[in-house]
Parts: structure tokens; C-alpha cells; sequence
């Protein structure tokens, strides 16, 4: 019987100037966490870290993972961006819609709500990835789950203090509370690492400090004991080197990717040739950021909203 909660959480969009910073949670319930052979078998079938099943050309094959992912874990089947936000992160959409300055700045975030399957990905066939995943064994999905920072939040927290590798945590953290909440104690968490830091201990706010123990741990990664909640890891390289760490990687690409397809689709109501951009340092993002200048303007759109400080 499966009686072992390991949850993968990992970050998209931590450095990109455009667009949101996205935490995802992949909990799977298996009778014991023999990490490298799960693995070799998500590899065997391309269920691999992000960068690698994302990358140009391939979102495709993101999309009927992501969504397949959801599915599996209870979410259902969402036939719009709208529908799949609140699926895989219920109360987001109403939250992030509030802390918009204006109506003018929010239609450039929720304006355009795509149909989906966006990319051309296919959920039988994501579907299919799992059950060979899956195969005999009594491994399950049994959760997945995202939070959202957009730009005007990250912003808004960067003026008061906060910078996105903190905002990165808290989203962190916010994913364990839940998945411990709806799942119970018992639990292993394996994230990725949170960019320079390595004292975890000093800076989880979610539990009282006299609840967080060190433990002792390999190179590039940090353990701790949470009294009442389980195992907390932090691990350079967590993607390629953890199943559910890969599998939260290739959600939360799709909601960052789904985010920026719709802020893109927004502009060209006015400019059909734009180039749809990723958000992150490349040219077609710095092409994009001068090419819509004159719409912002003219739309006024609030430019914290739009471009990232940080």
C-alpha cells in the first residue's frame, strides 16, 4: 500500500523581465522514494526538468504533461487559461485581478483568456506518459498545485523590502502548508534550491523556528526536520536529479508560458506581426518591450505591471 507523501516543488521565472515568477508542487504518494529509479523511468519517457522538455519547439509536449499532470491529480480538465488557472491554483485569478491598479492595467494580464490546449499538446497523450509512468506499480499523483507572483507583485514587494528570492520562498512554503494540510504529516518535500541562498532555517516563516531542525546533508543541498510536518530539502539541480521535482517543473513552465501567451496575444489586438516573447533577456523580448511602448502608453498601462524591476 502507498503510504509515503513526497512532494517535488520547483520555480519558473525567477530572472525574466517580463511575466510572472511561478512555484509549483507535484505530490506523489509511493510505498518508498527510490529516487534515482523514478527517475530513470520519468527520463525513459521524456518527463525530465523543463528546460529540457520546453525548449523551443517542444511546448507541445509541455502542455499535454501539464495538463495530463492536473488531471491526474484531481484537478479535471480545463478548456480555457481562465478554467486551468483555477484548477491548479483556486483563488489566484480573483486575488491577482485585485491587486491590479486599474481595469485598463488588468485587461493586459486577463483580457485574452485562450482556448486550450494552446500549443498544439494533445491530453490523451500526456495521459498515456503517465500510465506508462505509472505502469503496474502503486505509485499515484496525488496533488499538484501553483502560486503566482506577477510583476506588479513582485514590484510592489520590492518597494517594501521584499526581494523575488523571498517572494520565491514564501511561495515555497505556501505549497508545503497546503499539501500538508490537505495530506497530512508523514511528508518529504524536495525543492529546487532558491537561488543563492543556503540558510533555510534563519528565513521559513511558515513555522516557529523552535519547529525547524538542520539536519545533515550531502553537497548542494539542505535538510531539515519539521516537527509535526516532516522532511523540507533544499538541492541544487533538484529538476533533473528528482521525478517530482521535473514533473512540478513542467506545470509551472506551462503557467508561466500560458501567462505570457496571453499578455502577448493582448498587444496584438493592435499589432497582428508582434512577435510573441518569453519575457526573459533575449531579442525578441527586447524587441517586444519597444514594439508595445506606444500601446502602454496609449492604454495606459501601469509600467510596473508590465516590466519587472528586478
Amino acid at each position: 500500500m502507498a503510504n509515503m507523501l513526497v512532494m517535488g516543488v520547483d520555480e519558473n521565472g525567477l530572472g525574466p523581465r517580463l511575466g510572472p515568477l511561478v512555484a509549483t508542487s507535484v505530490a506523489l504518494r509511493v510505498p518508498r522514494y527510490a529516487r534515482a529509479a523514478l527517475c530513470e523511468r520519468g527520463l525513459a519517457l521524456g518527463l525530465t526538468d523543463s528546460k529540457e522538455t520546453g525548449g523551443f519547439g517542444r511546448m507541445g509536449f509541455t502542455e499535454s504533461v501539464a495538463l495530463a499532470l492536473v488531471r491526474r491529480g484531481g484537478g479535471g480538465l480545463a478548456a480555457t487559461a481562465d478554467a486551468f488557472l483555477d484548477l491548479v491554483s483556486p483563488g489566484s485569478r480573483r486575488r491577482l485581478r485585485a491587486g491590479c491598479p486599474d481595469a485598463r492595467t488588468a485587461a493586459q494580464c486577463w483580457a485574452v483568456d485562450l482556448r486550450l490546449p494552446a500549443f498544439g499538446g494533445d491530453v490523451s497523450h500526456g495521459e498515456g506518459l503517465l500510465d506508462q509512468l505509472v505502469g503496474r506499480s502503486s505509485l499515484r499523483i496525488v496533488d499538484v498545485q501553483s502560486r503566482i507572483a506577477c510583476a506588479g507583485v513582485l514590484n510592489a514587494k520590492l518597494s517594501a523590502g521584499t526581494n523575488k528570492l523571498a517572494v520565491d520562498l514564501e511561495l515555497f512554503e505556501d505549497l508545503i502548508c497546503a499539501v500538508h494540510a490537505g495530506h497530512g504529516a508523514g511528508l518529504l518535500a524536495v525543492c529546487g534550491m532558491v537561488g543563492g541562498i543556503r540558510d533555510y532555517a534563519s528565513r521559513i516563516s511558515r513555522f516557529e523556528p523552535h519547529r525547524v531542525r538542520s539536519l545533515a546533508g550531502r553537497r548542494g543541498q539542505r535538510r531539515y526536520r519539521v516537527e509535526g510536518v516532516g522532511e523540507i530539502r533544499f538541492e541544487v539541480d533538484a529538476d533533473a536529479r528528482h521525478l517530482p521535482v521535473a514533473l512540478a517543473s513542467i506545470v509551472g513552465k506551462y503557467v508561466r508560458e500560458i501567462s505570457m501567451r496571453r499578455i502577448g496575444e493582448f498587444y496584438r489586438r493592435g499589432n497582428p506581426d508582434l512577435d510573441l516573447a518569453s519575457g526573459y533577456h533575449d531579442p525578441v523580448t527586447t524587441r517586444f518591450i519597444d514594439a508595445t511602448e506606444a500601446s502602454r502608453l496609449r492604454l495606459g498601462i501601469a509600467p510596473d505591471c508590465f516590466r519587472r524591476q528586478a
